[in-house]
């Protein structure tokens, strides 16, 4: 990670509030944004949160001077209340490190033995602020924890309008915006999953005040998110209610975390942002926070490494003759990375035999040493795919080691043919080092895809009779990013790539202790545009992994699809173009292709080497609306802008029935710039960064073609 271990500098030191205290301000400010708390009486509540410098929240139609009355902590324990009434403020304490700083609150619950410390951190100029809470039950006896969400707000009255992402396995990160009337909206995910049905990611706007409030939970597991406002009385309309929202972790079985007599939690951390802008300005202070500050960044994978990868081409089985063949031509393309999938290890059935990380001897007679040699030979690196937290039903492990699985009423969950190790027990982890250690040191690698296949659910038994805490999941997922970390440390060179049935656990949470993600394995042209959409919606682009591999997945990465439009320069390119959006591969029967579409792909693989470092550190813009997933229309254009304006990239599509033309208002310029311009890589004359924003134009011949614009500031 960028991050460099916490070294802290107490500027305010902790003091119990008095009498004299107990009515203070806490501003936290993050560049353009402010997130303000103030203590009346020991009551702590949300005074205002939106662009920095505003007055407090007033209450439209209330007595002249009354505040709002917001909060920013709910819930339910034991039967009581959480909420700013029910807790007493013992302390305050401030600390900084660097471009870094927090503010501590500690709460004692007035009825409970409930102690929570709340962690405010501001993410210097990004615009971002997190929390992290710890409950301590300082009781003799156990708490249950019913409701306490990571981030819960009680929010001014006006018009909103609820921005979230859903999809399945193939339609992942799909953009909806609702307007959010009288009654609630509840996003529930109990799959064990992060991301298998929603994302924990959400984006309020209130249109009556212009403010934007977006949200994220780092945390990979089961969660809910829940906005709700109670219809008006009497003559009062539902939009001059105020609204509730929360988001945070769901425990097993969809019920309490339960709070052991003395003993702590700490629950994962959730970051927000607000704007007066739209959509892409709350969202690039997120990502702007997630690079330089949350997620794990590796010198090996800066530039972005372009990757080919040998799935589709030969899924779940090949032989290291075809290997070789498809690492020469990957080389000659251009290629930094050459990933070897499943199915180097199984006999007959890699899904059943996962967990027995042997090489096929047949395929493989001298070992994947071999392989290795080659690909480094070719001034490749070299990669391996692996499931770690899965076995299969017909491997050795599954038989060996049922005692280390999740288990429910006695047995263990079996999803399909996979069941699960629980990480969270010492041996497993141990044995997953053991794995690791022996394929980095034997195929010296460079590369990992961790691959995880199945819904886990929610029901499992605890680690003991009697100690059913509701946390089996969390804690194996909590000890996994330790065992992730642990990796990244001993192999510092190593590019780890998170994967789960393409992008169904991809959040923020697995992001800080991994560096690329397979967005999907829906990889046909088409619904991939829709998918790099939403996937640098909520992420910042550099994280946000896919391949190049032919025009249906039926055809097994090869080109025997309709070529679209008439003529296939045209359709290659954007085949090849819809997945730059990001880090960028080609997995594909590349020994099949023609000469001219070598060509083509070697020459589109140098175009995204000259734009990799923009499309990862820069802001991006989405110029269009949303495309669709199956059959998107029209137009879609995306925008990068490196951080300090002096060079962007235009990536643009047109789609079925789009017109020949469309003007883009272009964002994120130097003021006052003139910008050198090239489109596909031919120049043109030089452009006023007044010109571009008011909007340039782009022309491409037919459907299902694609244009690269590239700009830099004249020096």
């Amino acid at each position: 990670m960028l991050m460099k271990p916490w070294i802290w500098i107490v500027w305010c030191a902790c003091a119990a509030v008095t009498a004299e205290t107990a009515n203070q301000s806490f501003p936290i400010r993050s560049g353009p944004v402010e997130y303000r708390l103030a203590s009346s009486a020991g009551v702590v509540r949300l005074e205002y949160f939106g662009p920095a410098g505003a007055a407090a929240w007033r209450m439209d139609g209330q007595p002249r001077g009354q505040a709002f009355r917001g909060q920013d902590m709910f819930g339910m324990v034991s039967g009581q209340t959480v909420e700013p009434e029910e807790l007493n403020l013992l302390s305050s304490s401030r600390e900084s490190q660097g471009a870094v700083s927090k503010l501590r609150l500690v709460y004692q619950h007035r009825r409970l033995p409930l102690r929570i410390e709340a962690v405010y951190a501001s993410w210097g100029e990004t615009g971002v602020i997190s929390r992290r809470m710890k409950l301590i039950n300082t009781g003799a006896a156990p708490l249950q924890v019913e409701s306490l969400p990571e981030l819960s707000w009680r929010l001014p009255p006006g018009d909103y309008d609820l921005t979230y992402l859903w999809g399945g396995w193939g339609q992942e990160k799909q953009i909806t915006t609702e307007q959010l009337t009288a009654g609630g909206k509840r996003l529930l995910n109990s799959r064990g999953r992060s991301t298998s049905i929603y994302s924990p990611w959400f984006s309020l706007y209130n249109r009556t005040l212009g403010v934007r409030y977006t949200g994220e939970l780092a945390y990979s597991g089961n969660w809910q998110f829940l906005v709700e406002r109670t219809p008006g009385s009497g003559k009062t309309p539902p939009r001059d209610t105020d609204v509730l929202v929360s988001l945070g972790t769901q425990w097993d079985f969809e019920g309490a975390l339960t709070l052991g007599a003395g003993a702590s939690r700490t629950l994962p951390e959730v970051a927000f942002t607000a704007s007066s802008g739209d959509l892409d300005d709350a969202t690039n202070q997120l990502h702007r926070r997630q690079r330089q500050f949350a997620y794990a960044r590796t010198p090996a994978n800066d530039p972005l490494l372009v990757q080919f990868n040998s799935w589709y081409p030969f899924p779940g089985k090949m032989t290291v003759r075809e290997m070789k063949d498809c690492a020469d031509i990957a080389a000659e393309l251009g290629a930094d990375v050459f990933v070897l999938d499943s199915g180097w290890y199984n006999k007959k059935n890699w899904s059943a035999e996962l967990g027995d990380y042997q090489v096929d001897r047949a395929a493989y007679p001298k070992g994947l040493e071999e392989l290795a040699e080659h690909v480094h030979g070719k001034g490749m690196k070299f990669g391996l795919w692996v499931e770690i937290e899965n076995v299969g039903l017909e491997s050795d492990m599954y038989r060996e080691h049922a005692d280390w699985l999740l288990t429910y009423n006695g047995k263990p969950v079996i999803r399909g043919v996979r069941a699960m190790l629980n990480f969270a027990k010492p041996e497993v982890r141990a044995w997953a080092h053991r794995v690791m250690d022996r394929l980095a040191r034997d195929y010296k690698l460079d590369w990992v895809k961790i691959d995880y296949n199945i819904d886990i659910g929610s029901e499992f038994d605890p680690p003991a009779p009697g100690e059913r805490k509701g946390t089996v999941l969390a804690d194996h997922i909590l000890n996994y990013y330790a065992w992730l970390d642990e990796v990244r440390t001993k192999y510092p060179r190593l590019v780890i790539e998170n994967c789960s049935s393409g992008g169904l656990r991809f959040d923020s949470g697995i992001m800080a202790h991994t560096h690329t993600t397979w967005l999907s394995d829906e990889i046909a042209p088409l619904p991939s545009v829709q998918l790099a959409y939403g996937c640098t919606t909520a992420f910042t682009p550099a994280v946000c992994n896919h391949w190049m591999v032919g025009d249906k997945p039926e055809a097994n990465g090869g080109l025997r699809g309709r070529i679209a439009g008439g003529g296939a320069p045209g359709w290659w390119d954007f085949m090849l173009r819809v997945p730059m959006n990001g880090q960028f591969g080609i997995s594909s029967r590349v020994f099949e292709w023609p000469p001219e579409l070598k060509k083509r792909a070697a020459e589109n693989i140098a175009l995204y080497k000259r734009i990799r470092e923009v499309i990862a550190d820069g802001d991006v813009y989405h110029l269009t609306p949303p495309p669709a997933n199956q059959a998107p229309r029209g137009w879609m254009a995306l925008q990068y802008a490196a951080p300090d304006a002096g060079k962007s990239v235009l990536m643009a599509y047109r789609l079925g029935g789009g017109e020949a033309e469309r003007r883009f208002a272009l964002r994120g310029l130097r003021k006052g710039a003139t910008y050198r311009v090239s489109v596909d890589g031919v120049k043109r004359p030089a452009v006023s960064a007044a010109e571009l924003s008011g909007g340039w134009p782009v022309r491409l011949d037919a459907e299902w073609r694609a244009a690269v614009v590239e700009l830099e500031v004249e020096k």
